[in-house]
């Protein structure tokens, strides 16, 4: 199962969601939309998920596409999943700027995650997924926490 996070933005990320429906004929796929409206009967679809419910799913899921927002890219590192993350850009309208580009190659880099780069093809980025072995996020302590709690302050 594939599970797809648009993320609590209000800008819409409709250029995700269709490119995610194109796994959905070898793929049970999940999302959670947001504030995104968009139709299929390909895919189980919902506006928001219960912080419950959504636990579950990130453990049922195989594999996660998720916006890059540092708190969903975080939650799938810290759940060992292979992931991979479809930052928003500004040219589309989908954030007021391409800060989630910056964190998203950085967390690529470290080996946690690849990233889903402009005019990618699905397809080929989720083969590459399938063969991607993540690095275990292993860091302990307040340290790393304070970190990770500032960075989502940061791009929030």
């Amino acid at each position: 199962m594939i599970l797809v996070l648009c993320g609590t933005q209000k800008q819409n990320f409709s250029r995700m969601i269709k490119e995610v429906e194109k796994l959905a004929d070898e793929h049970e796929i999940i999302i959670q939309t947001g504030h995104s409206k968009y139709h299929s009967n390909k895919m189980k679809i919902f506006d928001f998920i219960s912080s419950a419910e959504l636990q579950k799913l990130y453990e049922q899921a195989d594999y996660i596409v998720t916006h890059a927002g540092a708190g969903s890219m975080f939650q799938a590192i810290k759940a060992g999943k292979k992931t991979v993350v479809f930052p928003r850009l500004q040219k589309y309208n989908e954030h007021v700027d391409n800060h989630q580009t910056q964190l998203a190659n950085k967390l690529k880099k470290l080996g946690y995650l690849l990233v889903f780069e402009d005019g990618d093809a699905i397809m080929d980025v989720f083969h590459q997924l399938k063969e991607f072995e993540p690095i275990p996020y292993d860091l302990q302590g307040s340290i790393p926490m304070m970190i990770e709690k500032e960075i989502k302050k940061l791009l929030s």
